[in-house]
């Protein structure tokens, strides 16, 4: 892979100030109220003096909050040690445990590492936050100049990764997220990410947005390693079905546009990433397949990438509730699927 040049700041700019596709929709919460706008002051008090705190206070405040996170949150760690022996077998007690605190610390350090990128980096610096590298089938992508979906996994920092991609190009980019119940929150989150040059469409309805931003050349960045509701199918990911977002794959067949795998992770610098832009699913290749073959060949990507950091990885996804516990054997042509699941004729 090679480095990306990203554009100048009058050009992001300008990208910025051009037209959208999708017109700008609010994406927040419905919870309000004195309680609710309380705990926001609340929350964005303690993220900010975190984010402006020595590197040793954050780290300490950081392994406290995981270490409570790992006594009181039950649920949450029963499905961390299910996946992390999904992924990696048997483990000893005390290395499973670490490995459950691990996922904590590093749920909390991107809180913090986020919000201190926001306050702290301006807006003109960031390309100089991040080393690039990109594969040759996504230079390809960008030029083209032709729609694309990125897609990515909660490992390392996905959200920090959004403030570069439409420096290399990649505009106008749409994120897709769904809301924090509180409002208050949800607006700001939202404000925040805009001003990085990312406009956000809520995951309810997203796919009736799509069409129109990929075919006015946009991107559409998805993060879809979760435990997916509603319409989902069941595929395999590390050896055994979860319930898998099917959006990816159903955009790349109808809309006819490349998926692209974005890994964005944290260095021994506080506040400098790695960005990793590899591979391409053309839709030219993959036309024929299956939405679940699709969705397959993703996840073993996402596996791939997650085994290089393991430690980046957030493994409190509850991936395998009311799945079967293995995958047939005669592997993934035959994936299970509940009957409401079934995904449409293409």
């Amino acid at each position: 892979m090679a480095e990306l040049t990203p554009c100048t700041p009058a050009e992001f700019r300008a990208r910025l100030a051009g037209e959208w596709p999708v017109e700008w929709q609010p994406v927040w919460g419905q919870q309000e109220g004195l309680g609710a706008r309380f705990s926001t002051l609340a929350l964005r008090a303690a993220l900010t003096v975190a984010s402006r705190s020595p590197d040793g206070a954050v780290d300490a405040l950081v392994n406290g909050l995981a270490a409570l996170a790992q006594r009181v949150d039950r649920r949450r760690n029963r499905s961390a040690r299910e996946f992390l022996t999904q992924a990696y077998g048997v483990l000893p007690e005390a290395e499973l445990e670490r490995r459950v605190r691990d996922a904590w610390r590093h749920l909390f350090r991107v809180g913090v590492d986020t919000e201190a990128f926001f306050l702290r980096v301006p807006l003109d610096e960031t390309p100089a936050h991040f080393d690039v590298h990109v594969s040759e089938a996504a230079r390809a992508v960008l030029a083209e100049e032709r729609g694309c979906i990125l897609v990515s996994a909660h490992l390392g920092n996905w959200e920090a990764a959004l403030s570069i991609v439409p420096w290399l190009g990649f505009h106008p980019l749409y994120g897709v997220a769904r809301p924090p119940k509180n409002r208050y929150l949800s607006e700001i989150m939202q404000a925040t990410r805009e001003r990085r040059g990312v406009r956000i469409l809520s995951r309810k309805g997203a796919m009736t947005a799509a069409p129109a931003v990929l075919k006015a050349g946009g991107t559409l960045g998805l993060v879809i390693d979760q435990r997916t509701s509603g319409r989902a199918l069941l595929a395999p990911f590390f050896g055994r079905l979860a319930r898998c977002d099917r959006s990816s794959g159903v955009l790349l067949k109808r809309q006819k546009v490349p998926i692209v795998m974005l890994v964005c992770t944290l260095t021994d610098r506080p506040l400098y990433y790695r960005l990793e832009l590899t591979e391409v699913m053309w839709p030219e290749e993959w036309q024929r397949a299956q939405v679940e073959e699709i969705v397959t060949h993703l996840n073993g990507l996402f596996e791939r990438e997650i085994r290089r950091y393991p430690e980046q990885y957030v493994w409190i996804h509850d991936r395998y509730r009311d799945t079967p516990t293995a995958v047939e054997a005669d592997g993934p042509a035959r994936i299970l699927r509940k009957p409401e699941m079934e995904t449409p004729s293409e």
